[in-house]
């Protein structure tokens, strides 16, 4: 085996693995920390999602020009962060790479269960992209407030969140190691 073949094993697992662990805990520290546990919608539902979605960045990135070899993590498609959303972007990515951006604004969250108490008990309207919550405009919904009685609710743990723009900036590894491994080998 070729030591380019044995660097990008390396790159496969082991550095992979240490860039995943920082990422999700990040991922825990700067986002998870701040939703709510009621919240259908919260990003530590999606967490084993992201932490995949992370892993394969990682791989399908790899690029090998005959010696010089490149790889990074994530993907501006998939989180929907450039112009153009992946396809294949799943919901809990959608929510994740949207809380990522930030959020402008401040917003309640309407729960199944919510909507059918200010709606009625036979409520069958639109309740998002996972099909249980969505979210509404705080003024919109102080004007349900003040004119319907509807329950006061704390606003959505998310609104007004700057977001993280530097998630995947400064990624710690320690080269050294894995020269040592790899050369190891030979």
């Amino acid at each position: 085996m070729s030591i380019n073949s044995e660097l990008i094993n390396l790159i496969k697992v082991d550095i992979r693995d240490d860039m995943v662990e920082q990422l999700m805990n990040r991922f825990d520290e700067e986002i998870v920390s701040l939703e709510d546990e009621n919240d259908p919608m919260r990003p530590s539902i999606f967490r084993d999602e992201f932490k995949n979605f992370l892993e394969e960045s990682v791989v399908n990135s790899i690029q090998d020009f005959g010696g010089d070899i490149s790889f990074g993590i994530g993907s501006e498609e998939k989180l929907g962060f450039s112009e153009k959303l992946d396809d294949t972007t799943t919901d809990g990515l959608r929510i994740i790479g949207t809380i990522m951006q930030g959020i402008s604004g401040e917003y309640v969250l309407i729960t199944a269960d919510l909507a059918k108490s200010i709606f009625g008990s036979n409520y069958e309207g639109d309740l998002g992209r996972t099909g249980s919550a969505y979210l509404m405009q705080r003024r919109l919904y102080d004007k349900g407030v003040s004119m319907k009685n509807w329950p006061k609710i704390k606003s959505w743990g998310f609104s007004n969140f700057s977001g993280t723009p530097r998630f995947f900036d400064n990624i710690e590894i320690d080269i050294v190691k894995y020269i040592t491994k790899l050369l190891g080998a030979y």
